[in-house]
């Protein structure tokens, strides 16, 4: 009997757990649990059983329900609440750190929700601590701090349980005032009864970072991501432009770090070329007016809640070389920088090269060089070395280079090398080698025997064709047929095969190089009894059909006509028989002979 009571009892408060947990999971409260000093929030009772009114209870020495005090907040003289009809809705226009606590919703007096709330502030006077939206409930704030980079923060809690509030860089999880200790003069994190401090002195712009407030109650975490931005003069650069002169439009672009986002302006001023050695030392004398670049082509990128700006003007047309210079302002001051754009004929300094021949290089040959030095760095004085001898030429600017061209005769291997040398306006010399691979001559020939092959094949079969003429330097490969110009052949390799109603073609491959040609040439034939075979196959098959079915018909005939002599032949032997019977009966009796040779055997054989 006890032991039936235990049980009894189990089940009760197992099923009174149960029915707790059913009616905690029926009840909530959405909203913020971290807020922003001084903004609106909205705090939203809802219930799943369909009840309409609820009543609100406030405690601020935590979350155990007799803590609560008997009296519901409608009735309590709380600054800034509201209610709505139905008291669903509870608005706290201005929070802060009295609202700090636990608040409980109560559809009855045992269906209830709760909830905890946590103000963040900035304690000192110049900062600015905001929410992203227009209720403090989005879960992003940003803090503007003054450029002296100094700021006061707290988080106000009430008493916890099993609980910790910590503050941290978003980047890498590092503790706040690490990220500050190697970035500003001095930070401080102060822990007392219901509230976590931390001071910062003299940090610079740099130092703007996202951080994340975390704060585990009840086994319950909530998160608010912070954005610290500290104001600044804008900090700019810009890369050196180097673009080729096929090159009609490029992408300006200027980058740096300010807080508030700047205005940015670009300009751009043509120069010559040879006045733009460097950047500090550009005559300036030898540029022209400065242009300044329309404001409303410029492209912002968003970096949002951040103090990282780069403005972009897309497909800027290239001119000419010159400076290309930005200036960043905002309220905290002006910053600017000049970059140098170039423009090349190619983006090396130097350029040596074989302008002929194109293929390679053979013995006897006359070899079309061009050395070209950049207008910007060099003078207009190179030196070619060659087979043992120097050339010192004066180059001519093409385009964005000094140019020069020199022809080398080739006549052993000894000429294998040349070197062009350039004069660099910082007084260095600056070298470029060209290694010559030298060949011996060959006209393009056919390698194989014959130049001409004979090739039969069946109807309906491909044949691989293979066009050995080689040559140096190697020859080009066109390839025919019955003199037309196969365009999709390509290579030394072709695989062909005929049309169905062609018996017969001719295929050439021509190799050709500048030192002549080769041709060699297939005669391709299709087999004619195998042609018949394949293309009369189904003719052939009838006619085969046709020779049994006559084969029949004769035999059916033939047939025929024996019967048909048989029977000629067995009437006149019966009318042999009654010719004879007639002369018999004219006879007398007496004078019959029934012995009479012939006669009478033929009788004996009709019996």
């Amino acid at each position: 009997m006890v032991h039936l009571l235990c049980k009894t009892f189990l089940i009760l408060v197992n099923l009174s757990v149960a029915l707790s947990i059913a009616k905690a999971s029926l009840i909530h409260i959405s909203g913020p649990r971290i807020a922003v000093q001084y903004s609106k929030i909205q705090l939203r009772c809802m219930a799943s059983t369909g009840q309409k009114h609820f009543l609100w209870y406030f405690s601020s020495n935590g979350s155990a329900a007799a803590q609560y005090p008997k009296e519901p907040l409608s009735s309590h003289p709380f600054s800034a609440i509201r209610f709505d009809t139905h008291g669903a809705m509870l608005t706290i226009r201005a929070v802060d750190r009295t609202h700090v606590g636990s608040y409980r919703c109560c559809a009855t007096d045992t269906l209830c929700a709760t909830m905890s709330l946590f103000v963040v502030s900035a304690t000192d006077d110049p900062s600015e601590l905001r929410p992203t939206d227009s209720l403090g409930g989005g879960g992003v704030a940003v803090l503007d701090v003054q450029s002296d980079g100094t700021f006061e923060l707290a988080i106000f809690h009430a008493p916890l349980l099993e609980g910790e509030i910590s503050l941290e860089r978003e980047a890498g999880a590092v503790r706040f005032c690490d990220h500050f200790r190697h970035r500003a003069e001095e930070c401080n994190e102060q822990r007392t009864n219901g509230v976590v401090a931390y001071s910062v002195r003299n940090a610079t712009m740099e130092a703007s970072a996202q951080f994340q407030v975390k704060i585990t109650n009840n086994k319950r975490l909530e998160v608010m991501h912070l954005h610290i931005l500290i104001r600044g003069k804008p900090i700019v650069r810009m890369d050196t432009y180097c673009v080729l002169r096929n090159l009609s439009h490029i992408n300006l672009s200027c980058q740096g770090y300010a807080y508030p986002t700047p205005n940015v302006t670009f300009t751009y001023t043509p120069c010559l070329p040879t006045a733009m050695d460097r950047l500090s030392d550009i005559q300036r004398d030898a540029c022209e007016k400065s242009i300044t670049v329309p404001q409303h082509l410029e492209r912002l990128s968003p970096f949002n809640h951040t103090t990282i700006f780069e403005v972009i003007i897309p497909s800027w047309p290239v001119l000419k070389p010159g400076i290309v210079s930005c200036r960043a302002s905002n309220g905290e001051g002006s910053s600017s920088i000049e970059t140098l754009l170039f423009v090349r004929n190619f983006h090396e300094p130097m350029q040596f090269r074989i302008e002929s021949p194109t293929d390679v290089v053979l013995y006897d040959d006359t070899v079309n060089i061009t050395c070209q030095a950049d207008v910007y760095n060099f003078t207009n004085q190179l030196t070619i070395h060659h087979g043992g001898s120097s050339f010192h030429l004066a180059g001519e600017q093409l385009g964005y280079a000094w140019t020069i061209t020199y022809l080398a005769h080739i006549t052993n291997d000894s000429q294998n090398e040349v070197v062009c040398e350039g004069q660099h306006k910082n007084g260095t010399r600056v070298r470029s080698t060209l290694n010559l691979s030298i060949q011996y001559p060959s006209k393009p020939h056919v390698v194989s025997v014959n130049d001409s092959v004979n090739v039969t094949i069946a109807h309906g079969d491909a044949v691989r064709l293979e066009c050995d003429i080689d040559g140096t330097p190697s020859p080009d490969i066109v390839w025919f047929k019955n003199d037309a110009h196969l365009r999709h052949a390509q290579g030394h390799f072709v695989r062909v095969a005929l049309d169905e109603d062609e018996t017969r073609a001719t295929y050439r491959c021509v190799g050709r190089s500048r030192l002549g040609r080769a041709t060699k040439t297939w005669y391709i034939v299709v087999e004619e009894s195998m042609r018949w075979l394949l293309i009369g196959g189904l003719g052939a098959g009838a006619l085969i059909a046709l020779l049994v079915i006559g084969t029949v018909a004769w035999s059916v005939g033939a047939y025929q006509q024996l019967l048909h002599r048989q029977m000629d032949l067995e009437t006149q032997l019966r009318m042999s028989k009654e010719n004879v019977a007639d002369e018999l009966m004219t006879v007398p009796l007496s004078q019959r002979n029934y012995n009479t040779p012939g006669m009478g055997s033929s009788l004996v054989h009709e019996a």
